[in-house]
């Protein structure tokens, strides 16, 4: 088996060495090697990349030209361009965890008339990053940019879920376990029992935690990389969130954060 696996990935490699375009490879060895250092000169690259002068200057300057690079009057050295920033930019644009979520939580809005909120964790707090108010004359209020406590909030025992326990006592010894309703959760090991709970279901519910009256479920979002980037949650009154019905809307919530994951390139 071990093998076949080898076998595999060592033709992979032919292909990919056998079809990549040697000008390009250079090219790109040259912008690496530019993000390394503050600026070099041509002997300097030539002796870096391992090419030759005359062919790697023509690459230097159809970089120059297309904003890759550029060339220092004083000196004469090379450094990267502001194209880099550029490309960043709108990658960041396009990939940015609220560009990713706003169009799931419109659906989710269009399907429960229900205030949705994107949130991350801030300064061992929760942040609103975004939220799409509800259709209801009576809904949840918070702004972007407000905060709210981890261990009363849906979404903050959900980003909590997902830190490893250390951090969360640390966070607990800074910010405390704060009453705002009969319902909060004040003892630290019923909270990080809870958390383990909401880990292993996948998603977190508040249960009058915060304001008498609401409720509020929310899942996780990840990243590229498998970690949690922020958490997606519907809040609203608790009439329309009944204990039969949690489950159900759960599904829904922990299936849109799912996509927004997908959107930041998470693969399950």
């Amino acid at each position: 088996m071990e093998d076949n696996k080898q076998t595999k990935l060592d033709h992979e490699k032919d292909k990919q060495d056998r079809y990549s375009i040697n000008s390009i490879e250079k090219a790109l060895d040259v912008i690496e090697v530019l993000s390394e250092h503050d600026s070099l000169s041509l002997i300097e690259l030539v002796e870096l990349v391992n090419q030759p002068k005359s062919s790697l200057y023509r690459i230097i300057l159809t970089l120059e030209k297309r904003g890759f690079i550029s060339r220092s009057d004083e000196d004469g050295k090379y450094c990267l361009g502001f194209k880099q920033l550029v490309i960043t930019k709108n990658l960041l644009d396009r990939s940015s965890l609220r560009t990713a979520a706003l169009a799931e939580m419109h659906k989710l809005v269009e399907t429960y008339g229900d205030t949705v909120n994107l949130c991350v964790i801030s300064n061992d707090e929760v942040l609103y990053v975004e939220i799409i108010e509800g259709t209801y004359a009576l809904r949840m209020s918070d702004k972007v940019g407000s905060k709210a406590p981890f261990h009363a909030t849906a979404t903050g025992k959900t980003l909590a879920a997902y830190l490893p326990a250390e951090e969360v006592k640390r966070m607990i010894l800074d910010k405390g376990l704060p009453a705002y309703t009969p319902y909060t959760l004040q003892d630290e090991a019923s909270l990080l029992q809870e958390l383990v709970k909401v880990k292993e279901q996948g998603y977190a519910v508040d249960y009058e935690e915060i304001v008498q009256g609401a409720r509020c479920i929310a899942a996780p979002i990840f990243n590229r990389f498998g970690k949690v980037e922020g958490a997606i949650s519907l809040s609203g009154a608790q009439h329309r969130f009944p204990d039969e019905r949690i489950a159900t809307i759960a599904k829904d919530i922990c299936e849109t954060g799912n996509r927004i994951s997908l959107k930041l390139g998470y693969v399950n």
